[in-house]
């Protein structure tokens, strides 16, 4: 890993552990605008390992935040030869996610898209070998939906937060049925973190793999 790459996932890792350490304010809630949001250092290390394994090139995640999960996983990317495309909102992380980005020296690996996520992957194109879910759970649900269509065949999905935080969202519930009930989807809970749903999509009887 290089030492650029190794520096700002250490920084952003810091950030994160000041993040769930800090207290919380007089309602018990904090502004979900300004948080990190971001997946652990386990769950970032097994993203880079499968993205390596699958051999992955045209990437895409759903939530960029930050910027921690999206280094972890242009490193195995740009290692693959591919591209990654991340979706994020808020326009202040959006400013912090190019920031990071371009300090990890991963700029030309991965591209930003600001905006609603709901609407910006109606305009991609795919087919994509890897997707990462990481967004507001309450539109689980309308991602899956819109990226599985646009999955390779062989290609993966993984959503976080299906374990926690406890007890799950609605529409986390409502994700993992449709994931594991799906036709052309083997889906199953990976205990990492805070629960990785690995999904991926196989070929109807008869379909060949490309």
């Amino acid at each position: 890993m290089r030492k650029a790459i190794r520096q700002t996932l250490d920084e952003l890792e810091q950030q994160r552990q000041a993040q769930v350490a800090a207290p919380r304010g007089p309602n018990g809630h904090r502004d979900r605008d300004a948080l990190m949001l971001a997946v652990g250092p386990e769950s970032g290390q097994f993203l880079n390992t499968l993205l390596r394994a699958s051999g992955a090139r045209c990437a895409l995640e759903i939530g960029g935040s930050m910027g921690y999960s999206t280094i972890w996983q242009a490193e195995a990317i740009e290692q693959n030869g591919g591209h990654l495309i991340t979706i994020e909102q808020v326009p202040s992380k959006v400013d912090v996610l190019r920031r990071r980005i371009a300090q990890a020296e991963v700029d030309k690996t991965v591209q930003v898209l600001e905006g609603d996520a709901r609407t910006l992957i109606g305009e991609l194109d795919g087919p994509f070998d890897f997707v990462l879910v990481d967004a507001w759970k309450s539109d689980y649900p309308t991602y899956f939906d819109l990226v599985f269509p646009k999955l390779k065949i062989g290609g993966l999905i993984v959503a976080d937060n299906i374990s926690r935080p406890a007890p799950p969202d609605p529409a986390i519930l409502e994700y993992v049925e449709r994931a594991r009930n799906h036709s052309q989807a083997s889906s199953q809970l990976v205990p990492i973190g805070s629960g990785l749903e690995l999904t991926v999509k196989i070929a109807l009887a008869g379909e060949v793999r490309p």
